[in-house]
């Protein structure tokens, strides 16, 4: 069993052999899950933004290539939408 001791802060020094077995880093975070029984879940928190974004569905690319024109256009069409809204 391993063993912290609570300072009159309410801090304690995580234990290096929880340090290693939740593969933690500086800057982690520490997810505390209380059960009902009073005994504490402690999970680590470790997904980077990168990781994040890394898991997720590659965009597709247009089928078209967009020209200047069309973002010229695209530009004018929503200010007008924008405009027409704010007048009325």
């Amino acid at each position: 069993m391993i063993h912290s001791t609570l300072t009159s802060k309410n801090q304690t020094t995580v234990p290096k052999a929880v340090v290693e077995a939740l593969k933690l880093k500086p800057s982690d975070q520490l997810v505390y899950e209380i059960g009902s029984n009073g005994k504490v879940l402690l999970t680590a928190k470790t997904e980077t933004f990168a990781s994040v974004a890394a898991s997720l569905p590659k965009k597709k690319k247009p089928n078209r290539v967009i020209t200047l024109e069309d973002m010229d256009e695209a530009i004018k069409e929503m200010a007008t939408k924008r405009y027409s809204r704010s007048v009325s």
